[in-house]
């Protein structure tokens, strides 16, 4: 814990007076967030440093939760002593630590009380949560059941339905948008990713999916052709009776829970593609090589059933476009599995001059540069050459693999 001499030091400065002043009307007014102006670059520098995040534009809205946690986080020491140490104390008391206390043996039944985000969440609950007293014990209970059985400090594996989630307390609908519950257990999980509350529906999945949950079991999909599952169940011959008919299959995550424990055998080749028109191209030659196409960045359902086929000895191969937003997908692909195909720095090389020769107009490349690991070059070139090339001007080199096997 920095020493309040410390603290003047770094925070009793010209361009947070502002920020200070702001703070304490809202505190004494028992309001969680608040309006700052941002007048100059200074300012919003100096608030963005302690903030942590970047301040954009002539004013922004402040989070007194956040404000509190980004300063107990650095300095040891919450929002109001710091307004008191700098202009006098301020009408609204803070929690004593022991009230947050009271409820840690709560999250200690569930395993939870020793997250290094318990105690902020608690002290959160109880001044921002607009939870009633009486009700703190039983939805922190029930907040610690949805909390243990989600992904909240490493990367998913596999996704759980919202509802499904919800079930583990009793009410299926507790956790849809707007209720007491989804609220503190996404606050809970912001702290513990280390990143803002979600403030809009947008934010609000992206944090849900990133913690191991999607928003239901239904809407997320993967597209596939000629996946050999091996299995002699009924979801088996299903997804097999789809390849006889020449038809590609949408799986949800609900096929993939109704799936058999092992879906492919060990060894088997399974080409990642991320445009469309490369899986429909297989289905027209009736290429019985299986494919997967991302369809973009991939889905939760894509990258569980890329984590499931590499778990049973699968060998992946993704190829996507040559663009920022493809190279990012390659990326994630290669994180649950996949190996990049045709992704090298020559195979770039090599359709820009097919390009040429062909007089075909390629698209600017846009955006921020992506990493290559797999070829540094490969993004070295994209970079100098600004062209985009979609997976679709790259068909043919793809097809003849597939024909000929991965």
């Amino acid at each position: 814990m920095a020493g309040m001499d410390e603290v003047r030091d770094a925070l009793d400065v010209a361009e947070l007076q502002g920020l200070w002043a702001a703070a304490r009307e809202a505190m004494s007014g028992s309001k969680p967030t608040f309006r700052l102006e941002l007048p100059d670059d200074a300012t919003r520098a100096a608030v963005g440093e302690l903030y942590g995040r970047p301040m954009w534009g002539e004013g922004t809205r402040i989070s007194v939760s956040k404000l509190d946690e980004s300063l107990r986080n650095r300095f040891g020491v919450g929002l109001s002593q710091v307004i008191e140490a700098l202009h006098g104390s301020v009408a609204v008391a803070e929690p004593a630590p022991e009230s947050a206390d009271e409820l840690l043996p709560v999250l200690d039944e569930h395993g939870l009380a020793g997250a290094s985000w318990a105690v902020p969440w608690l002290r959160w609950m109880r001044q921002y949560g607009r939870i009633a007293e009486s009700e703190l014990t039983g939805i922190t209970h029930a907040a610690a059941r949805v909390l243990t059985a989600m992904s909240l400090t490493e990367p998913p594996r596999s996704w759980t339905s919202r509802a499904a989630l919800a079930g583990r307390t009793g009410f299926p609908h507790s956790l849809d948008d707007g209720t007491a519950l989804s609220r503190v257990v996404l606050k809970a999980a912001a702290l513990a990713q280390g990143i803002d509350p979600p403030g809009n529906e947008r934010d609000r999945r992206a944090l849900w999916e990133r913690c191991g949950v999607a928003p239901d079991a239904v809407s997320s999909t993967v597209l596939t052709w000629a996946l050999p599952v091996s299995g002699d169940d009924a979801w088996s011959a299903g997804v097999r009776a789809r390849t006889e008919l020449g038809l590609p299959a949408h799986l949800t995550h609900l096929d993939l829970d109704a799936a058999p424990a092992r879906l492919v055998a060990d060894g088997t080749a399974i080409a990642v593609c991320e445009h469309p028109r490369v899986l429909e191209a297989a289905v027209r030659e009736g290429l019985r090589h299986p494919v997967i196409c991302l369809s973009g960045l991939p889905s939760t359902t894509a990258r569980e059933l890329l984590d499931r086929l590499s778990g049973d000895g699968a060998v992946l191969h993704v190829h996507t476009d040559f663009d920022w937003p493809g190279i990012a997908a390659a990326l994630t692909a290669q994180r649950h599995g996949a190996t990049p195909w045709r992704m090298s720095g020559d195979d770039y090389r090599a359709a820009l001059d097919r390009a040429a020769q062909d007089r075909t107009d390629l698209p600017n490349l846009i955006g921020s540069p992506v990493p290559t690991p797999w070829d540094p070059q490969l993004a070295d070139l994209m970079s100098t050459t600004s062209r985009a090339i979609e997976e679709e001007q790259t068909l043919e080199p793809l097809l003849t693999d597939l024909r000929n096997g991965l």
